[in-house]
């Protein structure tokens, strides 16, 4: 089942920047870090990255944060068509300490979305998540990623 959606603010988008300045001019004495994201602020991270990548095609777009997984629903609209589409996704940390993202499920509409295009999803999504860590923490290290109860919690140390 869906959880109920949440209204978006472009508040929302610029919030996680100023989060993150916070938490990394504070860790420069301790070398820890520590910044949590809400289901709101990375709906809002998503809808821009996912504008400038594919355009107008996925509207309705919302990322919840539950069960240790990065759950996203939205629309595609597509020669005249719109389909309710559901992605699920796994996060894990590579030896380098940058984030992985994993699709476990994704369908479009009732249909299972094909391999090839899941793979196109998870580069995708790699790819706009690992730019957005590095350009609002470059010499971040992530060391955890824990998702629940609505949040995402990255735990990290400096290079």
């Amino acid at each position: 089942m869906t959880p109920e959606p949440f209204p978006l603010s472009s508040e929302e988008m610029g919030s996680v920047a100023e989060s993150a300045g916070e938490t990394f001019q504070g860790a420069e004495n301790s070398g820890m870090i520590e910044l949590e994201v809400s289901e709101s602020q990375l709906t809002s991270l998503l809808v821009g990255e996912l504008e400038k990548r594919v355009g107008d095609q996925i509207t309705n777009l919302q990322a919840y944060l539950r069960d240790g997984q990065i759950q996203i629903f939205g629309d595609l609209d597509s020669q005249g068509i719109t389909a309710p589409v559901k992605v699920i996704m796994d996060v894990s940390i590579d030896p380098a300490g940058r984030p992985n993202l994993h699709v476990v499920s994704s369908s479009i509409g009732p249909f299972p979305v094909p391999g090839d295009l899941i793979s196109e999803v998870e580069v995708l999504m790699n790819k706009a998540f690992q730019e957005k860590i590095q350009s609002l923490a470059p010499n971040l290290h992530i060391e955890n990623i824990v998702i629940e109860n609505g949040k995402m919690t990255i735990y990290g140390s400096t290079k």
